[in-house]
C-alpha cells in the first residue's frame, strides 16, 4: 500500500514514501509495568448524614468519579466497612455482582446472565473480630463498632444460557459483553455490584450498590507478515497485488448510465486486510480497484471523493419466547443502525495502464467503540459496505442500497507484534457527544 498524499505542516520535496505513518494515536508502552488503580468510595449514611456503611472499590478507572472499570481477567477488590454506634442485629453481609441485559422497567424487561453471590459474614459462623476456630457458640449476631471485610472476586470469562434460537433450548456459551449504555440504543448491557446487609425477618435489608463497566479482552490474530514488517519499519504496507495472503478481496460491478446516453459497466474489486478483526483505536486497511472500458465513466464516476466505503455499526435486539405475550402490543424488535466512519483514500500509481485505477485508503476507528458482542437476544456486529455512487452526470441501473458488505470484528487489545499504524490525520463521523460512552480502561483500547 502507497502512502496518501502529504498533509499538514511544510514538507521537504523528498518523496512521499520517506514520510513517517501517522502515530498521533500512539502512545509510549505500558507492557511489564504495574498498572495504577483507582478507588472509589460509596457511603449509606443515617439521617444524621454520617456514613455507617462504605464500600471500597480498586479499578481500572481514569478517576475516582468514573464509575468503576474491570478488565477481563481482573480481580475485582475492595472492602466494606460498618461503623455501627448502637448495637443491631444483622444476619449477614455479602457481595452480590449481576450482569444484565435491559430493555424496559419492567421485570419481564431485563434478563440475568451473570449472578454470583460472595459471602463475607453470615450469623452464626464467627464473630466478625474472631476468627472461625474462636467463635463463641452463644454469639448471636448482634454487632456495634467498626467492621471490615476485605474482598477479592474473579468474574468469570463466559455464561452458559439457553439459545433463543433454539427451539429445545440448547445451552449456548458466551463471551461476557462489554457494558453497553447509550440512550439511542433499544436495549443496555449492564454490571452491577451490591452489598447486602441482611437483616431479621421484620426489617428491610440495607444495599450499597454501585454500576461499573466491564471490558472484555478481544484480541485479533497477528496480520500478515509483510504488514507487520511494514509496520516496524514504519513504511507503507504491501496492496493485493504484493500480499495476497494478507487480504479478504471482494469483487462486484456497476452498471448505469453515463450524461443518459451510454451504458457502461464497471468493476469494482474492495479488499479489507486480514484478519477481519481490529482494535478499536487503530484503523482498517482497505484497497480498491477500479476497471472500465469507458476511460471518461472511469475518470467520472471513480475518484477519492465519490467512493463511499464506511463502517457501519448495527445492534440487534429480539425478546424472549416468555416474554412475547406480555409485549405483543410493542414494537419489542430493534435493529438500531449507524455510520461510524468512512474510509479516507489517496490514489495510487500500479502502472495498469488505462482503463483501471487504483485508491488505498483506512477507515479510522475511535477508541470509544464497543467491542462486536453477541449474548442470547442481544448483539453488536459491525460490517464494511460500499455504498452506490452519487455523480452528477451518471445513474445507477442498480437499486441495491449496499453495493457490498462484509461482515468485521471490532476488538479491544492490539494484536501480539507491532502495533498497526494509521497513514491519516483521524477522522470519524461517529460525534461521541452524541451518545453515553464510557471511556476506555487503563491498559486497553
Amino acid at each position: 500500500m502507497s502512502f496518501p498524499p502529504m498533509y499538514g505542516g511544510t514538507f521537504s520535496s523528498q518523496s512521499v514514501a520517506s514520510l513517517p505513518a501517522y502515530t498521533a494515536h500512539e502512545r509510549p508502552s505500558t507492557a511489564g509495568a504495574a498498572r495504577e488503580l483507582t478507588e472509589h468510595v460509596f457511603e449509606l449514611k443515617d439521617k444524621k448524614k454520617r456514613a455507617w456503611a462504605t464500600l471500597k472499590l480498586s479499578s481500572s478507572a481514569r478517576a475516582s468519579t468514573s464509575l468503576p472499570t474491570f478488565l477481563e481477567g481482573d480481580k475485582i477488590t475492595g472492602s466494606v466497612t460498618l461503623d455501627l454506634t448502637n448495637s443491631e442485629k444483622i444476619l449477614g453481609v455479602s457481595i452480590m455482582i449481576r450482569g444484565s441485559i435491559v430493555a424496559g422497567a419492567l421485570p419481564q424487561d431485563r434478563l440475568c446472565f451473570l449472578d454470583a453471590t460472595t459471602p463475607l459474614w453470615l450469623k452464626g459462623t464467627a464473630n466478625p473480630r474472631e476468627s472461625p476456630s474462636e467463635a463463641a457458640p452463644h454469639y448471636d449476631g448482634r454487632l456495634s463498632g467498626d467492621y471490615c471485610w476485605p474482598f477479592s472476586i474473579v468474574l468469570p470469562k463466559e455464561v452458559t444460557l439457553t439459545n433463543p434460537e433454539e427451539k429445545h433450548g440448547t445451552p449456548r456459551t458466551y463471551h461476557l459483553p462489554q457494558t453497553f449504555l447509550e440512550r439511542t440504543a433499544r436495549a443496555s448491557v449492564c454490571y452491577e455490584l451490591f452489598v447486602n446487609i441482611a437483616r431479621s425477618t421484620f426489617r428491610v435489608d440495607s444495599k450499597l450498590q454501585t454500576m461499573f463497566v466491564y471490558v472484555p479482552a478481544i484480541r485479533p490474530a497477528p496480520p500478515s507478515r509483510f504488514r507487520q514488517l511494514a509496520y516496524r519499519q514504519n513504511g507503507p504496507i504491501p496492496g493485493p497485488d504484493l500480499d495476497p495472503d494478507g487480504w479478504h478481496t471482494l469483487p462486484t460491478s456497476v452498471a448505469g448510465t453515463v450524461f443518459n446516453a451510454r451504458r457502461v459497466k464497471i468493476k469494482c474489486v474492495l479488499s479489507l486486510a486480514k484478519p477481519l478483526s481490529y482494535t478499536r483505536g487503530s484503523v482498517i486497511p482497505c484497497s480498491l480497484k477500479y476497471s472500465c472500458d469507458d476511460s471518461q465513466a472511469l475518470d467520472l464516476v471513480c475518484t477519492p471523493a465519490t467512493t463511499n466505503v464506511c463502517l457501519h455499526r448495527q445492534v440487534t435486539f429480539r425478546p424472549e419466547p416468555a416474554a412475547a405475550e406480555y409485549s405483543a402490543r410493542r414494537d419489542t424488535t430493534a435493529d438500531t443502525f449507524l455510520e461510524i466512519s468512512r474510509a479516507v483514500w489517496w490514489p495510487v500509481q500500479d502502472g495498469a495502464g488505462s482503463g483501471s485505477c487504483r485508491f488505498d485508503g483506512e477507515i479510522h476507528l475511535p477508541k470509544s467503540l464497543k467491542p462486536s458482542s453477541t449474548i442470547s437476544h442481544f448483539s453488536i456486529s459491525y460490517s464494511v459496505v460500499m455504498l452506490p455512487f452519487k455523480v452528477t452526470g451518471f445513474s445507477s441501473q442498480d437499486a441495491k442500497s449496499v453495493v457490498l458488505k462484509q461482515l468485521v470484528q471490532i476488538a479491544t487489545m492490539f494484536p501480539k507484534g507491532p502495533k498497526p499504524r494509521m497513514y491519516t490525520p483521524p477522522r470519524y463521523e461517529y460525534e461521541i457527544g452524541d451518545n453515553m460512552f464510557i471511556p476506555p480502561a487503563r491498559g486497553y483500547i
